[in-house]
């Protein structure tokens, strides 16, 4: 595992457990990778669990867009990393990437903000951020799609109770634990003719345990648009497929 200021580089096998069918890493568990280097880097400066749980604070994902070039295959090794971009007042980006002998297979980019337990209320990044130099590549200048929230007209896939292997350390259910319920309202086959290339996650309020959530689907000129919506019919979350 290498750290160089804003970036961070490690090694990962890709196990069979990460796997589906095809013997090709998941999606899901790609972004469990991801969220666990960013755990790994952000304690480099003092602000990951450890360091948020002495402030009362805890770090929250907005948005998610990954780009699948290729799915690395069972077994193999690749090179995950993880860099921060300059902070603005109240969200931080954070990109990712998993590469394998030169070829970039997954790109990504998240959106971060901090809460306060205490208020409930978005905490001024530059209180806790790191001064360091960021000498990392920009971003992509694609902007986040524009997701319609109305979803009354879309076609129920299937449906969602959280329960408690659901629930992360925030108190509520797991950003990646979205992705799974979505993905595992289509079957295998489905997802096989989907072929995801291109995937935008909105989180949008949080969900908790012994909650049902309902997901509904619309196609769009490009893909497919989902949405999970709390029994009051509420959107929590939603996500855009290609």
């Amino acid at each position: 595992m290498t750290d160089i200021g804003c970036k961070l580089s490690r090694d990962i096998r890709i196990l069979p457990s990460m796997c589906d069918r095809r013997e090709k890493l998941r999606i899901a568990d790609a972004l469990d990778i991801f969220e666990n280097s960013a755990t790994l880097h952000a304690e480099n400066f003092e602000i990951g669990p450890v360091g948020m749980d002495k402030r009362n604070y805890f770090w929250v994902i907005t948005k998610i867009r990954i780009h699948v070039n290729r799915m690395p295959d069972m077994m193999s090794k690749v090179e995950s990393n993880t860099w921060i971009q300059e902070a603005d007042r109240a969200r931080c980006e954070r990109d990712f990437s998993f590469t394998q002998n030169g070829e970039q297979l997954i790109y990504g980019r998240s959106i971060w903000a901090i809460i306060s337990r205490d208020t409930m209320r978005l905490v001024p990044l530059a209180e806790i951020y790191p001064k360091i130099d960021f000498d990392v590549a920009p971003p992509d200048d694609k902007p986040f799609a524009k997701i319609n929230k109305n979803f009354d007209d879309a076609e129920v896939i299937g449906s969602h109770t959280v329960c408690s292997s659901d629930i992360d350390l925030g108190g509520h259910f797991n950003n990646v634990n979205y992705v799974r319920a979505m993905l595992g309202c289509f079957t295998c086959d489905e997802l096989e003719e989907m072929n995801i290339t291109e995937l935008e996650l909105n989180f949008i309020s949080q969900t908790y345990e012994g909650e049902t959530l309902t997901f509904k689907c619309r196609k769009t000129d490009v893909g497919l648009e989902v949405g999970a919506l709390n029994e009051e019919g509420k959107v929590v979350f939603m996500s855009a497929i290609e």
